[in-house]
């Protein structure tokens, strides 16, 4: 069950359904450490099991018009992570990593240090410049689905590119966005999530 937030409405639901960044970062607090484990036992990597949580509130957020109570939030949570680990088995696994990710102590000294509106707005500004960084087609895939939110199979037909090229031009999309954050140490979990499914939705 979701804590109580500090929210101008004092709804939870409601909030998340707005996207408000209170929302991911309470969803993020409650849910994401029992979800890396719950990642991590069924695929015996915890640096990949980051990266499939943090796919997962990707796509929560992107559909939170969907949603309109915490035990269906919950169940998405899981059987979203359940699926996506069981697609990580048929992936190509060559060069992965299978320790802690590097950057997990990282990220929360980073969202320690943008609790402040003023802070956390300037480093939203940095992560798009990151973002107009980012090698193409990464970055135009990248805008087209989460700037203007267009599907997988439209951005497809618009790119003139197949729905599974538009797919893997995603996930390193995010993987490339991750790493540059990390190395700005502009890093925060529950930032990346709101920056991607919410802020440059509202900012196209």
């Amino acid at each position: 069950m979701l804590m109580p937030l500090p929210l101008r409405n004092q709804n939870p639901i409601a909030d998340f359904q707005l996207g408000s960044y209170a929302a991911v970062k309470e969803l993020y607090a409650v849910h994401y450490d029992a979800l890396i484990d719950f990642a991590s036992q069924l695929i015996l990597n915890k640096a990949e099991a980051h990266h499939i949580v943090q796919e997962t509130f990707i796509k929560l957020f992107l559909m939170r018009d969907r949603f309109s109570n915490e035990p269906d939030i919950k169940a998405f949570l899981y059987i979203t992570v359940r699926n996506i680990c069981s697609a990580y088995f048929k992936a190509d696994k060559e060069n992965e990593c299978v320790g802690e990710a590097t950057w997990y102590e990282q990220s929360l000294k980073a969202t320690a240090r943008f609790e402040e509106l003023s802070v956390r707005n300037e480093v939203l500004c940095n992560m798009q410049n990151q973002l107009r960084d980012l090698r193409e087609p990464e970055q135009t895939v990248f805008r087209t689905l989460f700037c203007d939110r267009l599907s997988i199979p439209a951005a497809a037909e618009l790119l003139q590119l197949t729905p599974v090229t538009v797919t893997r031009h995603r996930i390193q999309a995010i993987h490339l966005l991750r790493d540059s954050l990390v190395a700005a140490d502009l890093f925060s979990i529950p930032l990346f999530i709101y920056f991607i499914a919410v802020f440059c939705g509202e900012k196209s």
